[in-house]
């Protein structure tokens, strides 16, 4: 059986090989419309797989481990979607300031998922713009289900009885 840590490098490195081996002169030959169509698309799958993640969470499916596991595989996803998609914005004059190579992409969508922002890549275009505010809506979403998985899991193995209320105050 396969361990937590092997599925998710499974997951990093087929994403990364999809991502760098789908031909992007096929995605440009369609419409910006089509292209459009299919990041919405990207980001609305993403949704769906987050918020299913998220109703499983509250529901108590499965232990700490399993959720680490699917953010962990989750963010994976969302790297390599969000770089594909600055790829291709990059590829209409005008959208991104250096972002040249799908690296570029890649090394932009890392950098802002980590809010470190160097500024050498940049949004100008309001397409890219739009996208970048998704990720980074996406990645404050994230990064609270994150803590909140955590935190979950703390409670659960110190216990009831380990977990400290706050005193009651009275005036």
């Amino acid at each position: 059986m396969r361990t937590p840590a092997r599925r998710a490098a499974v997951t990093l490195v087929a994403g990364g090989c999809v991502y760098y081996l789908i031909p992007l002169r096929l995605l440009r030959a369609t419409s910006d419309w089509v292209q459009a169509g299919a990041a919405v698309v990207a980001f609305a799958v993403l949704v769906t797989a987050f918020r299913r993640q998220l109703v499983r969470d509250v529901r108590g499916g499965g232990g700490t481990g399993v959720r680490l596991e699917t953010l962990l595989n989750l963010v994976i996803v969302t790297v390599f979607t969000f770089s594909l998609v600055y790829a291709l914005l990059a590829q209409h004059e005008g959208q991104f300031a250096g972002l040249d190579t799908r690296t570029d992409a890649l090394y932009f969508t890392l950098s802002t998922l980590a809010t470190v922002g160097f500024g050498d890549v940049h949004a100008i275009g309001q397409a890219a713009r739009i996208a970048v505010s998704g990720q980074i809506v996406f990645n404050l979403v994230y990064v609270a289900a994150a803590v909140a998985v955590f935190t979950g899991g703390v409670r659960r193995r110190l216990g009831p009885e380990r977990v400290t209320q706050p005193a009651d105050r009275n005036p």
